[in-house]
């Protein structure tokens, strides 16, 4: 073979094994797949289905965690959990959602189901006598028209691990208000669903307290040094509610915050108009640094981040 033919056939080898080594890029390695951080997410717990849903705050491991559930269709569904803190003998926080099932009205109020607690242990949980002449209401904190989708589930938001002493007024007024903005929200149509986290501040108590209005039950309400009632139950100095609404893929949070007082001038059938409500409204980095808590931790890091950081007033139908 002559030389040029040499160096012709060369050249052509050099090619095509140039044009081989160019693989790598025409088939590049697989990226490795992209994942959502979340530093601060609930661990799972045997025997709780739920402590990742995004209603939860990150939960505290000196606390008992309860959840109530119900079956609905066949399916078991959360009705509502919270944390007990057995000294105050009050919860650290409840959480529930609002959603196509459980913002439904199928039922009326059980007001005869006052009941113990059995998801506690035993003697943890208030009871009647707990209540009785202290000058205070029992004070739904999940509220009991925020569960009217089934008896089973309205009849649980009786339970005495439910309720903190409350003011008359303010638990019929101030604080009655901002329940019914969030049932108004969570039955609009204008969300997906709805995720309530509310509660009283169990580490900042009412401390010394006499009130001058009597309560329902003609007695005027007063707390201790300490911050309880004449009956032995921690009271809240503050209330809170925080809310985070999803619609597809958009998250919106706003919180609220309020001191439990009677002179807000707000009572059953006269309830706060939204204009003052907003004034209460907060974002929800603000409000988890009145309550030491961490609202939606189970929400991806960039998403928390995003909606925590401040509230927008266009978000909501007030």
């Amino acid at each position: 073979m002559r030389k040029f033919d040499y160096f012709v056939l060369g050249f052509i080898v050099w090619l095509m094994t140039g044009c081989g080594g160019s693989n790598s890029s025409v088939n590049p390695e697989p990226e490795p797949p992209i994942t959502e951080t979340n530093a601060n997410a609930n661990e799972p717990i045997e025997g709780k289905s739920f402590v990742t849903d995004y209603s939860m705050p990150h939960l505290n491991p000196e606390n008992y965690y309860v959840e109530h559930t119900v079956t609905y269709d066949g399916k078991k569904i959360l009705n509502y959990a919270y944390e007990w803190v057995k000294e105050k003998k009050h919860t650290a926080w409840v959480a529930y959602s609002f959603d196509e099932t459980t913002s439904k009205k199928n039922v009326s109020r059980s007001d005869d189901a006052w009941a113990v607690d059995l998801e506690l242990p035993g003697g943890w949980c208030p009871e009647e006598s707990n209540h009785k002449s202290d000058g205070f209401d029992k004070g739904h904190l999940c509220a009991s028209e925020d569960r009217v989708y089934s008896k089973e589930a309205n009849e649980q938001t009786f339970y005495y691990s439910n309720m903190s002493p409350q003011m008359s007024s303010f638990n019929g007024g101030f604080w009655a208000s901002f329940e019914i903005l969030v049932q108004k929200w969570a039955r609009s149509g204008g969300y997906t669903k709805l995720y309530v986290t509310k509660g009283g501040t169990v580490d900042q108590l009412l401390v010394n307290f006499t009130g001058t209005r009597k309560g329902n039950d003609g007695v005027l309400p007063q707390t201790d040094a300490n911050g309880f009632t004449k009956k032995g139950l921690a009271c809240p100095k503050y209330y809170y509610m925080a809310i985070l609404a999803e619609k597809g893929n958009e998250y919106h949070a706003i919180g609220f915050w309020m001191e439990h007082r009677d002179d807000y001038g707000y009572e059953y059938d006269n309830f706060a108009p939204s204009d003052v409500m907003k004034t209460y409204a907060l974002s929800i980095d603000d409000l988890e640094k009145n309550t030491g808590l961490d609202f939606f931790c189970n929400l991806p890091d960039d998403v928390e981040n995003s909606v925590e950081s401040t509230w927008n007033e266009a978000d909501w139908a007030w």
